[in-house]
């Protein structure tokens, strides 16, 4: 018998016992685990000899770790495919959560007024805490622990650590305000109830030194945080808001221009106006401008056309031949698919879904030829 015929097997027989001596089935559901298998695809097995001693990577990196670096790489009913690196990844984690902490604790709290940034940036955090909370209880109800703890540590890494904490930080020797102090605190509380299932020595450090506790009190004993309203239509807006950061961060660097350098921005199309401190602040840009005129840099977030002047920053004439190079090669590209599209057999034929992609090139290759012709004529 094969290795699922032999739970089968198993599963039919409790399940008939129960119906025949509780008059009841036994469960109601039934989760199956992978096998875990080394870097090879072999199976780990004491034969093999390739199988790693917990013990000795709980000394090396903590139990925490890895804890959490198995559990990323266990996806429901699949196999596991074992490396140390995922052990490594959990030990990353553990530090960030660490320093992330060390940065809040260390900010000094003053009677200030909220910075405008820090208020969407609140605000658009707590939405998004709400809806990751509502995720990842769908996740445990269905069983899929590791996509549950993923949507977790995305939250933590990538959502509070890395924009969140931007957002809010003050600027350096001065203040936070009390405002966004405590609700930075609090996001951080509920962050570590949640991911305290995977982690519970770490969270329980950290929530022990965070406030004074009583005797046998214990993050074990907290309530998981519960979901609360959520606003879709910001939260898009607010990710629309963070790819036109990464649009102008992107042209830093290929410009070469230092972040702490001042830039404008011009902004054609839908966006929203309480965005805006945000993306000044993440950005580094010291005014939106109607107009980028002289040379300038243009990108394109969904429908938003962006664009940087980057007048006495960059040679104009590099700039220029550039830009006709990528404005060339952008025609030659439009001009290919444009020719698949105008063949009636591949329309008539090719899948719906293949055809729309290729619309989808086209339009989205006109957009870019209509930046490029902008930044050239403002040149």
């Amino acid at each position: 018998m094969t290795g699922p015929d032999i739970i089968f097997f198993w599963v039919a027989r409790m399940i008939m016992a129960g119906g025949e001596f509780m008059k009841d089935v036994p469960f109601r559901n039934v989760y199956f685990t992978g096998i875990v298998r080394d870097k090879l695809g072999r199976k780990m097995s004491k034969t093999l000899g390739n199988s790693p001693d917990p013990l000795v990577l709980i000394e090396k990196y903590g139990a925490d770790s890895v804890r959490l670096g198995m559990l990323l790489c266990a996806s429901a009913g699949n196999d596991i495919l074992y490396d140390e690196s995922q052990v490594e990844q959990g030990r990353n984690f553990c530090g960030k959560i660490w320093n992330s902490w060390r940065l809040v604790n260390g900010w000094r709290v003053e009677k200030c007024g909220q910075p405008e940034s820090s208020r969407v940036a609140v605000k658009w955090f707590d939405n998004l805490l709400s809806r990751t909370i509502a995720t990842v209880e769908d996740n445990y109800r269905k069983f899929r622990i590791n996509d549950a703890l993923m949507a977790i540590y995305k939250l933590f890494w990538d959502d509070y650590c890395s924009t969140y904490l931007e957002l809010v930080k003050p600027a350096y020797g001065e203040g936070v305000d009390r405002y966004t102090f405590e609700a930075t605190v609090g996001f951080f509380e509920k962050l570590l109830k949640l991911i305290h299932p995977v982690m519970p020595f770490i969270t329980e450090e950290l929530w022990q030194s965070m406030a004074e506790r009583r005797p046998g009190e214990t993050i074990m004993y907290e309530r998981t945080p519960v979901a609360g309203p959520c606003d879709d239509a910001f939260l898009a807006a607010f990710e629309q808001a963070r790819q036109i950061v990464a649009g102008v961060r992107a042209v830093r660097a290929q410009k070469q221009i230092a972040p702490k350098e001042p830039l404008k921005l011009h902004l054609e199309g839908d966006v929203l106006p309480e965005l805006l401190p945000v993306i000044a602040k993440a950005a580094n840009i010291s005014a939106f401008v109607e107009e980028a005129s002289g040379a300038s840099v243009g990108f394109i977030v969904g429908t938003v056309k962006c664009s940087v002047p980057l007048e006495g920053l960059v040679d104009a004439g590099q700039e220029k031949a550039k830009l006709e190079a990528e404005l060339e090669h952008q025609r030659k590209f439009l001009a290919g698919v444009r020719a698949k599209l105008g063949n009636a057999n591949f329309v008539a034929h090719a899948p719906q879904a293949v055809v729309d992609n290729e619309r989808k090139k086209e339009s989205d290759a006109l957009a870019r030829i209509e930046a490029l012709e902008s930044s050239l004529k403002n040149l």
